[in-house]
């Protein structure tokens, strides 16, 4: 295994930190060919290419039978990854010191050039004097090497190279790794750059992986890598588990947006929304109306049932296209009507309480005039005024659609007494008013 703590601290420095150049590149001059000189050109190549991979692959033969008998003499010993030493800086120190020298259309000199010399130096010196000469340079040669392995590619064309030249590395190892261990493996790779010119990769060990992908996700592997690319370059920060979360959380969102506005515009802090008897629990009380409400009905957020009307009531509200407005005068006036009810309420439970009770129990009245003072319709609450009886008949409605269109409000209706349409006699009303009194 490659030993990957020494780049941790790189890695957390280097995240964003594009690639620094180390080569020196010498322009060279275009040479124009002509199409036969092209294809020959060609063919050389092919035949070279050719002989390349026989003689390659004969010594890599021979590397392997020396592999394979250097095992058998020695088999505990263990390949570890190569750290840098006080010799790598050195090396590269003095290699810098000699290309520093020599001029910019001149080729560069390699380590593999001048190693022999440089290591006869390196040998002739002292350990303190080794020491002297790399001082502060072993950190700089950990930077370059980190670089050239984990850095990002500053031209997208490098960055494919890199990833064709990687995948097929990878992939080969996992082959080998499933013929000899029967592993089963999937790979997927997706670029997550539009600029990057390479294609979703997938590899599978074998074809059981694919039947899986088949039966679990219903998607082919490569359908599945395509949408995984769309992903990764929507440049989408989070997703939203499943269509019933993101519904119920646009709905929240709405209900709180519709109180704050309503908070707003009543100038009091009001505890929830009333969706159902609009008129009377929030015009009448508050003195607040609805303007262009886009739906076709009234109702709570949670009881409609579409995410397109919620997202239209939501903006309409956001952009103020439906919004509250206040009427002043009659919040007044309705304040007033309220104290004047709880006053009337007051007087009528005086009158009551000192009525004897005694009386009641009599048949016919001693007196008439008494009896007819005590059952007459004004001792009842007095009646809300023009305003308040007009919200309760439906006369005005606190709620307007868009360009005046009527919309539908939901109202409650009361239930209804079980003593309606009889004929009530002077006993019956007293008994009644009595059992009020009595009971408040």
């Amino acid at each position: 295994m490659p030993d990957v703590t020494r780049h941790h601290r790189y890695v957390k420095v280097t995240k964003s930190s594009s690639r620094t150049l180390w080569r020196h590149h010498i322009k060279c001059k275009a040479h124009l060919r002509t199409e036969a000189e092209k294809k020959a050109l060609t063919e050389k190549h092919r035949a070279h290419k050719c002989v390349y991979k026989d003689a390659l692959a004969d010594c890599q033969d021979l590397v392997m039978q020396e592999a394979i008998k250097l095992h058998e003499q020695f088999p505990h010993r263990t390949q570890k990854s190569q750290k840098a030493t006080r010799w790598n800086t050195f090396l590269r120190s003095e290699v810098k010191v000699m290309n520093s020298v020599r001029a910019p259309d001149e080729p560069r000199v390699k380590a593999t050039q001048v190693g022999r010399d440089i290591t006869e130096k390196w040998n002739a010196m002292s350990q303190q004097e080794k020491i002297d000469a790399t001082e502060g340079l072993m950190e700089d040669l950990e930077d370059h090497c980190n670089n050239k392995a984990l850095a990002s590619h500053n031209v997208p064309i490098n960055a494919f190279h890199d990833i064709c030249a990687t995948l097929d590395s990878v992939t080969q190892t996992l082959a080998t790794l499933s013929a000899r261990t029967g592993c089963h493996t999937a790979l997927i790779t997706v670029r997550g750059n539009l600029d990057h010119y390479n294609h979703p990769y997938v590899y599978l060990s074998d074809d059981r992986v694919s039947d899986f992908f088949q039966l679990a996700l219903k998607e082919t592997p490569s359908n599945f890598a395509t949408c995984l690319e769309g992903y990764c370059t929507s440049g989408v920060t989070g997703v939203v588990s499943n269509y019933k979360q993101s519904f119920l959380q646009l709905k929240s969102n709405m209900s709180a947006l519709i109180l704050q506005k309503l908070c707003e515009a009543a100038q009091v802090p009001i505890s929830r929304m009333y969706y159902v008897n609009f008129d009377a629990n929030i015009t009448a009380q508050h003195g607040v109306v609805l303007d262009n409400w886009p739906l076709k009905k009234f109702a709570n957020p949670g009881d409609i049932g579409s995410m397109v009307e919620v997202k239209i009531v939501y903006n309409a509200f956001r952009t103020g296209m439906t919004k509250f407005h206040s009427i002043t005068p009659w919040s007044r006036g309705s304040d007033d009507d309220a104290n004047e009810d709880r006053n009337a309420l007051a007087d009528e439970s005086r009158i009551n309480a000192n009525i004897d009770l005694s009386l009641l129990s009599i048949s016919q009245p001693a007196d008439t005039e008494l009896w007819s003072i005590l059952t007459t319709e004004d001792s009842a609450p007095i009646q809300r005024k023009q305003g308040r009886e007009q919200v309760e008949s439906g006369v005005i409605s606190g709620i307007t659609g868009m360009g005046g269109n009527e919309v539908s409000v939901t109202k409650k209706q009361r239930k209804t007494h079980s003593d309606k349409g009889k004929k009530q006699g002077p006993k019956q009303r007293a008994n009644r008013s009595t059992e009020a009194a009595a009971s408040s």
